[in-house]
């Protein structure tokens, strides 16, 4: 499932990813998603991944249309995980396929990975970009 937090008033939305996505599951953030990037052309992404189990065959049919559709709209997408070396792996690839800066940080830097989805820097201050 996607737990979302959106962030109104910047090019910014995070997700936590948890469990078994579904083709339900990308029904409800697909809308968000052509929302902010209507209003903000690119975007900025952060995603929190949790525990995922799997994905279902028509929510990864959903991923690939979503994934085609904005293949341009993203500017920045930080992952943070268990440091795992699959979602190393497929951050890795992302950069390969798509004109988004990606990023891998462990969960312990979540603060860091939205600040630098958010910013472009993962040098905080109190000057910052509030999230």
């Amino acid at each position: 499932m996607f737990d979302t937090t959106n962030y109104p008033e910047q090019n910014l939305l995070a997700l936590t990813i948890s469990g078994a996505l579904t083709k339900e599951h990308y029904d409800t953030i697909v809308p968000l998603l052509d929302e902010k990037i209507a209003r903000w052309g690119k975007i900025n992404l952060y995603l929190d991944v949790r525990s995922f189990d799997y994905i279902t065959a028509t929510a990864l049919w959903e991923d690939i249309k979503l994934d085609v559709r904005h293949w341009r709209d993203f500017n920045r997408v930080a992952v943070t995980s268990d440091d795992s070396n699959l979602l190393k792996a497929a951050a890795a690839l992302a950069t390969l396929v798509s004109p988004a800066e990606v990023r891998h940080f462990p969960l312990e830097q979540k603060e860091h990975a939205l600040h630098w989805a958010a910013t472009g820097t993962t040098e905080t201050s109190p000057s910052a970009v509030s999230l």
